[in-house]
């Protein structure tokens, strides 16, 4: 391999010249962390705040600011006797556990002023030693790079947890670049993480704003220009019907076959149903299973939580031999007078969310009754053009926060590109 001039080969790499690679053991410190259970733990008060592993796992940014984050306090009464345990400002935390292989993300400790804070359930706790000089930033982002996770990745054990120890990360590498040469990095990096992050409040602020429009327009409390009349109320047993997902089918008719089928996920993140995100099923030609028509509202029957039963979505395009998987089931209406998209975004807003929660049954696992579902009475707009001008409505503005959230997905590959050049010095921050 041609080795680039002002490149050195290492045992990880081709790097430039000026840079150093330090061993993970080399560099830090292991501090024992605490196991507190929830029971422990409250978001009220408290002088002591901890850090869990879920904490780690959903951060957007590579860096933890204390500050600024809303942490749980440790119970008053339990006593920490370490204090050496306590977390400074600089400090990596690891999780080691996952529920996939997203295990082993890391982030560095900031915005440490007068509070206590320990790491909690599932955590590795690191201090750097006295040996090496870090800029604020560049472990967070580091640590978090595709190039530095390829080195856990033979070490990260579990079948449906995942799993890391301190011995696997004790023999990973760790990438030192002079200090001025660091501190750019971050700031390129840093800036992108903002122009991300503001980009993901503006498309929250869109979703507050469509819920806000939804619970208005779907309630009748805010009618449009040139719309009057009573609303009515509607059995949907009366204007639609329900029909069952796949049937009878195992493992072996998937992934092969001359059929389509809507995946579950199609249905829980789409109020009109992608159809670039279908499924290959093989169908026999004797089978009875349900085709899924254009028109149909599709719902999930099923899920951990009530609060996640009954999500609703419309296929709005003719796709032939097209079926729904067997953890959803379809209702098709029988009234030409009222609009799918319009129920689509009922049954997504706040008001079909409380029916949905309400009908929801079971104890570990929550199913929701068609026959209940089919009994419930519902409040509509009384035209099919009103019911078309709010659905249009909403369309528009689910259309404009797709937007920004492609944009926001561009941007972030844009990031993951950078980092894979600069954290690796194949392109250059220098004065």
């Amino acid at each position: 391999m041609l080795i680039p001039q002002g490149y050195k080969q290492t045992e990880i790499g081709i790097i430039p010249e000026e840079w150093q690679v330090k061993n993970f053991y080399m560099c830090f410190n292991f501090l024992s962390n605490n196991t507190f259970s929830r029971n422990n733990l409250n978001f009220i008060k408290g002088s002591i705040k901890n850090i869990h592993y879920g904490d780690i796992l959903t951060k957007f940014s590579n860096i933890i600011n204390i500050k600024k984050e809303k942490l749980p306090f440790i119970n008053e009464g339990i006593i920490i006797r370490n204090t050496e345990t306590f977390v400074n400002n600089g400090d990596i935390i690891f999780a080691d556990t996952a529920e996939d292989y997203t295990v082993g993300k890391a982030i560095e400790v900031v915005g440490i002023e007068n509070q206590k804070v320990v790491s909690g359930l599932h955590t590795i706790h690191c201090r750097l030693t006295n040996l090496v000089n870090f800029s604020s930033g560049w472990l967070g982002y580091y640590l978090n790079s595709k190039y530095y996770h390829d080195q856990l990745l033979p070490y990260i054990t579990g079948i449906k947890v995942s799993s890391i120890s301190k011995s696997s990360i004790k023999k990973t590498s760790i990438l030192l670049p002079p200090l001025k040469e660091q501190s750019n990095i971050v700031k390129i990096i840093s800036d992108m993480d903002s122009l991300i992050f503001s980009m993901q409040k503006l498309i929250d602020k869109k979703k507050d704003i469509k819920q806000g429009v939804m619970q208005e327009l779907l309630t009748g409390k805010r009618r449009l220009p040139g719309f009057n009349g009573k609303w009515v109320k509607k059995r949907l047993g009366d204007i639609g019907f329900t029909y069952t997902g796949l049937s009878g089918k195992n493992k072996n008719d998937f992934q092969q076959g001359n059929a389509m089928y809507i995946p579950f996920l199609n249905i829980l993140n789409n109020p009109i149903i992608d159809v670039n995100d279908f499924e290959i099923v093989n169908i026999n030609d004797n089978e009875k299973q349900n085709k899924v028509l254009k028109g149909d509202l599709l719902f999930n029957n099923s899920s951990e939580n009530p609060e996640e039963v009954g999500i609703c979505s419309l296929l709005d395009d003719t796709v032939d031999n097209l079926y729904l998987n067997s953890f959803c089931f379809g209702y098709r209406l029988k009234d030409e007078n009222i609009s799918g998209l319009y129920l689509s975004y009922y049954f997504r807003s706040n008001l079909g969310r409380m029916l949905m929660i309400k009908l929801a049954q079971g104890i570990t696992r929550y199913n929701l009754s068609k026959s209940k579902f089919l009994s419930s009475t519902i409040l509509l707009a009384n035209t099919f053009e009103e019911q078309k001008a709010i659905a249009s409505i909403l369309f528009d503005m689910d259309k404009e926060i797709k937007s920004l959230e492609n944009k926001k997905i561009k941007y972030e590959k844009i990031k993951q590109g950078m980092m894979q050049e600069l954290l690796t010095g194949r392109i250059r921050l220098l004065d």
